[in-house]
């Protein structure tokens, strides 16, 4: 082979790797595709070359990005067998906590007319996070209202008096003693007086002790004389210690009030170990641009074991039309916690599931203040909830709460990861209710 030839091949060798580089790094697609522009207000930084996804499949990809106005036009492309309807829904969101951020976009009903190359739609507004915050905010703010009232807005005050008023009795108690002092005196003279005329006796009737102690030594030797009596059965105490039957109904009569002590003490501890919390949850859903407010009751019978009885999304069906989640479900749950975790299992908004709060970094303060959370529940579900897309996986959320205090709660979740992903916005609050403990504790000790 000549060297001409050579260096044909070498050339031809670099172009067919020229050209297929430029295939690889332009994102070429051998298939048939088709055009659609989707206009948002904000983009929330979506990278160009983005993929698009329907029901977490990818069925294209996003061509360009640009200005129109004061919008940006996302042009994407679809595979020709995906039929797209005027009615989709087309949003930005992420595939995790801090991950890249992709298009979603659904078919829309098929009753409705198919969109054709070139056509637009307009796709639902991303939140920024500032607007999540101060919507959160807002919502503390209203929750809070009641807690602000004339009865509670003068809180300091109220403790300054309460303080004012220990203090005056304090001094109202040394006064009493002060007046007294000289009564006390006399009572602690009249004490030692007492003790001295004893002294006195007893050195001066030595005789009378001894033959007091003799009279004793008789009486003891009389009752010992008795107790053998008793011992071999004579007379009618010995009869009846001795009836072997009579011996067997005392024992079973202490036993049964041994038992029932045994009882009384578990239900008198249940009254002063049982705990029970109010806790109330406000959600402020990102993607729906709810606000959702939870309210149960958590029962703690021991420190390791609590039960928890509540009303997810409370309110009137009638008030706003939310098609993420069902208002007025119930949760009834089991758990056990401990100073790093805690889990639970039972009804979650009226599905069973299953979920757990983690405390990654528990032995220091304040990083113990963390929590990693997840829940998984509705592991039957096969449709979203109006029934128009499959959904054949269960509802599972994650998210990152903080304690600022014993009483307070604030986190991040990410809802549902399999469909409709959405960041949701909670505060907590916890109110501790000892009166309802002590009424649980007396239905303990009620019970027969």
């Amino acid at each position: 082979m000549t060297n001409e030839a050579k260096l044909g091949g070498f050339v031809l060798i670099g172009l067919v790797a020229l050209i297929v580089s430029i295939m690889l790094l332009g994102d070429f697609q051998f298939q048939s595709k088709y055009s659609l522009n989707i206009l948002f207000k904000d983009i929330a930084g979506l990278p160009s070359k983005s993929r698009v996804k329907i029901a977490g499949v990818e069925v294209g990809g996003v061509r360009k990005i640009t200005l129109e106005g004061n919008e940006a036009k996302v042009t994407i492309w679809i595979r020709k067998d995906i039929p797209v309807h005027d009615d989709a829904i087309a949003r930005i969101v992420a595939t995790g906590l801090i991950g890249s951020k992709y298009l979603e976009l659904t078919m829309g009903s098929p009753g409705r007319p198919l969109l054709k190359g070139g056509d637009t739609i307009r796709g639902i507004e991303p939140i920024s996070f500032d607007k999540v915050m101060s919507d959160l905010m807002e919502q503390l703010d209203a929750f809070t209202a009641p807690f602000k009232g004339k009865g509670m807005k003068n809180i300091g005050e109220n403790l300054s008096e309460t303080l004012e008023n220990l203090k005056k009795v304090s001094e109202t108690l040394k006064v009493a003693i002060a007046d007294h002092e000289e009564r006390i005196n006399d009572i602690v003279k009249n004490v030692d007086n007492f003790t001295k005329d004893l002294s006195d006796i007893t050195s001066a009737n030595k005789e009378d002790v001894r033959a007091a102690i003799k009279e004793i030594k008789s009486v003891s030797e009389k009752l010992d004389a008795i107790l053998v009596k008793i011992q071999k059965g004579e007379g009618t105490l010995g009869a009846l210690i001795s009836d072997e039957q009579m011996g067997k109904d005392l024992k079973d009569s202490v036993k049964e009030i041994k038992l029932t002590m045994q009882e009384a003490r578990t239900v008198v501890k249940r009254m002063t170990v049982i705990e029970t919390e109010w806790v109330p949850t406000m959600r402020f859903d990102t993607f729906a641009d709810l606000a959702r407010f939870d309210f149960g009751l958590r029962i703690s019978p021991t420190p390791n074991k609590y039960y928890y009885l509540g009303i997810a999304d409370m309110g009137d069906n009638k008030d706003v039309n939310d098609p993420y989640e069902n208002r007025n479900t119930i949760d009834l749950q089991f758990g056990w916690k401990n100073d790093r975790m805690d889990a639970y299992i039972g009804a979650i908004r009226s599905k069973f599931g299953a979920g757990f709060r983690f405390k990654p970094l528990w032995k220091w303060e304040p990083w113990k203040r963390l929590e990693i959370t997840g829940q998984a529940y509705d592991f039957a579900r096969t449709h979203n909830l109006d029934g128009t897309v499959p959904v054949t996986k269960p509802r599972i959320d994650t998210g990152l709460r903080v304690n600022l205090a014993k009483w307070a709660y604030l986190g991040m979740e990410y809802e549902d990861i399999y469909y409709e992903s959405g960041f949701t916005a909670t505060a907590n609050l916890v109110v501790r209710d000892d009166d309802i403990a002590y009424i649980l504790g007396l239905v303990g000790l009620a019970r027969p």
